[in-house]
């Protein structure tokens, strides 16, 4: 069998700046300073400025800044849709956020008239029409965006998100200088308490250089994931429909909708490509800290029932592309599609 395509290859994009990576690391070794220091500082100030927004502040994860976000904000109760990742809404709840599970629309979106949506943008995808008046939000698929001016948002530097630590680490920005104030208080210091909710969530010193460091390249990977999907668009059969479709998409993920994915999963894998599901099972179908884990939601289990996602990273390259795209082809000639 030829070489392997994997989902993703952190290799590819960490080769070209491995020596401004190892400088970043060593700066901070010797500086000996490790925790609230002058890179996180620098981070943050150069995270707000790409993101247009004026506060960012830095913590351990994605699941952190959703947490810290909802204290700050006092948010109460949140709907959440059921088709993102079980992170999200523990998140929230552990920011003492009553939670309620939501379907969604047809193309995976939280719809019109939720109220208290903290939409998640999944894959990298556009704010939908719907989802646009909310003031919170997950983007830890979304580096890239630019929230509204009156919106929240949590992101995740996770190693295989777009803009990757080489560990754990998140943020939050805003333009709420007292919320952004009463985040970083309920991130914790060593010596003082500032109240009962605090936790302890800071980005470490080395974290934050690598990021400085990706921060420069992010723009670049951004456009090369972009040309990754459009070649996939051109190559992909009728009924293998990518779930992105705007040109301002983001493309963390190439993701698209099939009939009998699961047996596709196995053939490609069968091919040496690695694909993965983001995300199945529902939300609602889990056993998590909400309230109505025993409704249907129908859209909801239609898309994680349908949903495939294949590899996308910068590095991946033309032939790779091709070789997903006639595996997929070949697989569908085996199996006829319902309805084609």
């Amino acid at each position: 069998m030829s070489d392997k395509i994997p989902l993703n290859d952190l290799g590819r994009s960490h080769a070209p700046i491995r020596a401004e990576i190892d400088r970043a690391i060593g700066r901070v070794i010797d500086s000996g300073w490790f925790l609230r220091g002058a890179e996180v500082a620098a981070f943050e100030e150069e995270w707000a400025e790409f993101c247009g927004q004026r506060c960012c502040v830095a913590c351990s994860s994605g699941t952190d800044a959703l947490t810290l976000a909802a204290l700050a904000t006092n948010v109460s109760e949140a709907s959440v849709q059921s088709n993102t990742l079980a992170l999200t809404a523990i998140g929230l709840s552990l920011g003492n956020v009553d939670v309620k599970i939501v379907d969604t629309d047809k193309n995976g979106h939280v719809p019109p008239g939720i109220e208290n949506a903290v939409p998640v943008l999944l894959f990298g995808r556009q704010v939908s029409q719907s989802e646009a008046g909310h003031r919170l939000f997950d983007a830890a698929h979304a580096h890239g965006w630019r929230p509204p001016s009156d919106a929240t948002a949590c992101w995740s530097f996770y190693p295989t998100k777009t803009l990757g630590a080489l560990g754990d680490a998140g943020a939050i920005t805003t333009n709420d200088d007292a919320a952004a104030e009463e985040m970083r208080e309920l991130c914790g210091r060593d010596d003082v308490l500032h109240d009962r909710r605090q936790i302890t969530s800071r980005m470490d010193e080395i974290q934050a250089a690598i990021l400085r460091v990706k921060l420069k390249h992010l723009s670049s990977w951004i456009a090369e994931r972009r040309e990754i999907a459009a070649h996939y668009r051109k190559l992909m059969p009728a009924w293998c429909a990518p779930v992105a479709d705007s040109i301002d998409d983001l493309h963390h993920l190439f993701v698209v909708r099939v009939e009998h994915r699961d047996q596709l999963k196995s053939y490609l894998s069968a091919q040496g490509i690695e694909t993965k599901i983001h995300f199945a099972p529902p939300l609602h179908l889990l056993d998590g800290p909400w309230t109505n884990s025993s409704v249907r939601l129908r859209n909801a289990e239609e898309w994680c029932g349908s949903i495939l996602t294949l590899p996308c990273f910068p590095g991946l390259r033309r032939f790779e592309i091709e070789r997903v795209a006639d595996s997929i082809a070949g697989f569908f000639a085996r199996v006829e599609p319902q309805g084609g």
